[in-house]
């Protein structure tokens, strides 16, 4: 069985993305161990940065919350690393998202465009799962949301049947239900979070500073290295 960790990203009412990592239990091991190391390093050269502190994509690439006093370069550099780690890993990463301006343009009672954005995302996920487990099941763990309960409701509807005109097939290979915790006692929800921050800002965002542009290139390059699926879906 591989672990989903499942994180969601908007760009204000045009977009709206899934992220999905899968791991197994090598890579569950390797991301976690290194982003605490990393964090530990961050701690020993950054007065006052608690090394257990969230690595959240917002707050780390514009230097907000507790990343605030953290030095630009750091902020970065961490950022760099985790991609990196996820390039090193076994894990894999699923990116899917809705174009909402084109939903609305094609439909008058659009279909909820976050629960269609974790239909496309789980029902990609469950495709590879069923290549590269030799079960064939993945349990998904996602970041505490409050949609959590109307998201377990449509899994289980996945399960029983397709959406009408969006997906094509059931969702068997998803196990039991969807499991919500805090991100930040989670580092592969971090890593999900990051990974999807940054392909979400790619796809969205004209860089106007050469600079990050530069840096999120490298970023992107990192995450997309371990990205089996990469679709926005404009109707």
């Amino acid at each position: 069985m591989r672990l989903v960790y499942l994180d969601e990203s908007a760009r204000d009412d045009r977009f709206y993305f899934f992220g999905a990592l899968i791991a197994d239990a090598a890579a569950v091991r390797h991301i976690e161990e290194s982003i605490d190391k990393f964090a530990r390093l961050i701690a020993m050269n950054v007065r006052g940065f608690d090394p257990h502190t969230e690595f959240h994509a917002v707050e780390m690439f514009q230097g907000k919350g507790r990343w605030e006093s953290v030095p630009v370069s750091w902020r970065i550099k961490a950022c760099d690393v985790v991609a990196k780690v996820l390039a090193a890993s076994t894990a894999r990463f699923v990116f899917r998202g809705v174009d909402l301006v084109a939903q609305r343009s094609r439909y008058a009672r659009p279909f909820p465009a976050h629960l269609l954005a974790l239909a496309h995302t789980l029902e990609d996920v469950h495709m590879r799962l069923g290549g590269i487990d030799e079960d064939g099941l993945g349990l998904v763990l996602a970041d505490e949301h409050h949609s959590a309960g109307n998201a377990r409701r449509s899994l289980r509807s996945f399960k029983l049947q397709a959406v009408p005109g969006y997906t094509t097939r059931t969702l068997e290979c998803i196990a039991d239900t969807l499991y919500f915790g805090p991100s930040c006692d989670s580092r592969m929800l971090q890593a999900a979070d990051i990974a999807t921050y940054f392909l979400n800002r790619h796809r969205t965002i004209e860089e106007r500073d050469p600079r990050s542009a530069r840096a999120i290139h490298k970023i992107v390059r990192n995450i997309r290295s371990v990205t089996v699926s990469e679709y926005v879906w404009r109707p």
